[in-house]
């Protein structure tokens, strides 16, 4: 991968800042990888093909997340960080909603929009390219935000959350999905992985924070790394050969943290800033 989904970094070091243009390189890699489709046929054979996932998901990740969006047919769901498109998409046709995809990858976006089609929603998704700190949407544009696998990524977390928080509509609720060290502030870790989730979104004015982390979500991110791994030698496969380096880093630490699915409200009441950028 060109930057990774946890952090480019080392335990110690400072993370490096993700930049569109290496996301950009990533997602067409990953598109052309024969290599990545044969992991998630081992790791989920349940898991619908054309999602082709940047993120550890899973089909019962995935049906956790759209039960923990809370969405009603009809609603607007945004998708922060939502890289080629497939977890998104999924929700918003298992929820029947119209979906906002937003990334700062120009690749990534036209690839989702190319793929709406896919899950019969060519007509009700939309992609911009868009950062996660100023994505350009009017304020209370989502009845729900979703970010997989991508919030962490974030140069400015505060920033992010405070974005989250403008674009919601008061009491609903952002679902993401990520890391949390099981020792608070673990200098093992890099930064990315130290995040406090409801430190960080309590800070800025999201309340009714829950962190909820589960063995199978953390075996199901290793199992990947492990399957890769095992595939051997990724010959002129790019996105193989990222992935297996990023697993050499990763799975070493993989017992300090744990996979978690975090939710959060916009409270009743107040008025958000206005649009970030």
């Amino acid at each position: 991968m060109p930057q990774d989904r946890q952090d480019a970094g080392g335990a110690g070091q400072a993370a490096s800042v993700p930049t569109a243009a290496g996301f950009d390189e990533g997602f067409a890699a990953i598109a052309a990888s024969p290599g990545i489709r044969r992991v998630w046929q081992a790791v989920d054979p349940d898991l619908p093909p054309e999602i082709e996932p940047f993120s550890f998901v899973s089909v019962a990740l995935l049906g956790h997340v759209a039960n923990a969006l809370a969405l009603a047919p009809g609603q607007t769901l945004v998708d922060l960080g939502c890289g080629r498109g497939g977890p998104g998409l999924w929700l918003a046709q298992s929820q029947d909603v119209s979906l906002i995809g937003v990334d700062f990858s120009p690749v990534a976006a036209q690839h989702a929009g190319d793929r709406a089609a896919l899950f019969g929603l060519a007509d009700t998704a939309h992609f911009v390219v868009g950062d996660l700190a100023a994505t350009g949407l009017p304020d209370a544009a989502a009845d729900a935000v979703v970010s997989i696998d991508a919030l962490h990524l974030a140069p400015d977390l505060a920033a992010a959350a405070r974005e989250v928080l403008r674009i919601l509509r008061p009491g609903h609720r952002l679902v993401l999905t990520s890391w949390q060290p099981r020792t608070p502030e673990d200098a093992r870790l890099p930064s990315r992985l130290r995040i406090d989730w409801t430190t960080a979104l309590r800070s800025v004015g999201l309340v009714d924070v829950q962190v909820e982390s589960r063995v199978e979500w953390h075996d199901l991110f290793t199992r990947v790394y492990q399957v890769a791994l095992d595939l051997g030698g990724p010959d002129e496969d790019v996105a193989l050969a990222r992935l297996q380096d990023e697993a050499r880093r990763h799975l070493p630490i993989a017992e300090l943290v744990d996979r978690v699915v975090v939710t959060a409200t916009r409270p009743n009441g107040g008025v958000a800033a206005g649009p970030a950028g």
